[in-house]
């Protein structure tokens, strides 16, 4: 199905009718003084860095970006309600807020990852509880950043298929990521979400154990990626725009799957965490590896961006209440401007 969409939007233009585009485009963009504005999340783990890295610094290694603005948001469902007003033009958004703007009839198009799969885990005291199932039994508290976002209906899934009603559980919005691990160092909470890196961290304290690694439950939890308008990639300079974003994409990924020295220097430029910074090869590798090959967070060509890959999603997004099932995947995933990207860079 997906091929067959792709086709006709080629057919229309052609893959190298858009380059001609592309290449017009790229200049008329510079020459027009824009800032190109892109909305990502403020805080930098360890998995977003090769994203940060592209947005900071790759993109502006590509003629007419050197004056890109990358802008921090706090909240994570912000980020796509910006590139729908048109105050942002692209942006570095959850999936969940997304498919359900998507689905209540905005017109977003999915054109890029900011990286695959997810690297939060489900983290809890392992003194006092041992699994989803005793938290469940004692009406226990989980702390999500927000009630129907990705790592929320992850968590459903899991307890549907592990046959534990999720009702039984007290799920609480709690947006930062520090407040849930003090939340949990303090015993307020039975369980929070939290990368790995931040999970290795709080093993080294105490202990802690992942209850729930979403990697190892679903075949690829989406979790995030590159979004604009449909209105906005109408316009030549704005297609342009759109490929060099993940030229420059794609640039981090491959080196930061292939090359820890290069990924352990982004890391230290980019990411949000003192501790994280400092950290040395005996904690960085081990989560590198972890990404690297067991998350598979940078595939080379965002494989997993197709309507496929989605639909196995959808089912756990409907079974949680977070969408209705009714969102024609082919009309928002457009692989066109990524499909340029890798002809440029190949």
């Amino acid at each position: 199905m997906f091929d067959v969409i792709n086709r006709r939007d080629v057919l229309k233009s052609g893959i190298g009718g858009l380059g001609m585009l592309i290449a017009s485009g790229a200049g008329s963009f510079a020459q027009t003084g824009r800032v190109l504005k892109v909305n990502a999340l403020a805080a930098t783990a360890a998995i977003n860095v090769p994203l940060q890295s592209a947005l900071r610094s790759g993109l502006g290694q590509i003629a007419g970006f050197a004056n890109a603005e990358v802008r921090p948001t706090a909240k994570i469902p912000q980020i796509v309600q910006e590139v729908i007003a048109g105050t942002a033009d692209l942006g570095d958004a959850d999936v969940a807020s997304t498919l359900a703007a998507a689905e209540a009839g905005a017109d977003l198009k999915i054109i890029g990852l900011s990286y695959s799969n997810t690297s939060q885990a489900i983290v809890a005291n392992s003194e006092k509880t041992k699994s989803l199932e005793e938290i469940a039994a004692r009406g226990g508290t989980i702390a999500v950043s927000g009630i129907g976002d990705f790592m929320h209906v992850m968590l459903i899934g899991v307890l549907i298929k592990q046959k534990i009603d999720p009702k039984k559980i007290n799920f609480i919005e709690m947006g930062s990521s520090g407040d849930r691990v003090r939340a949990l160092l303090a015993g307020r909470v039975d369980a929070v979400p939290m990368h790995v890196e931040q999970a290795a961290q709080l093993q080294a304290r105490g202990n802690y154990q992942i209850l729930v690694r979403p990697w190892q439950e679903y075949d690829n939890w989406l979790s995030a990626v590159l979004v604009a308008t449909d209105v906005w990639l109408k316009k030549d300079e704005n297609k342009a725009a759109a490929v060099a974003v993940l030229k420059a994409s794609l640039t981090s990924f491959r080196r930061a799957d292939q090359d820890y020295g290069w990924y352990k220097s982004q890391l230290a430029d980019y990411a949000s965490s003192k501790e994280l910074k400092a950290a040395g090869d005996d904690f960085l590798q081990p989560v590198w590896k972890t990404l690297t090959q067991e998350i598979k967070a940078f595939p080379p060509s965002m494989e997993p961006l197709n309507v496929d890959q989605f639909a196995k999603v959808i089912p756990v997004y409907k079974e949680a209440g977070a969408l209705n099932g009714t969102l024609d995947l082919g009309k928002v995933i457009d692989r066109t401007y990524l499909e340029q990207a890798i002809k440029e860079i190949a």
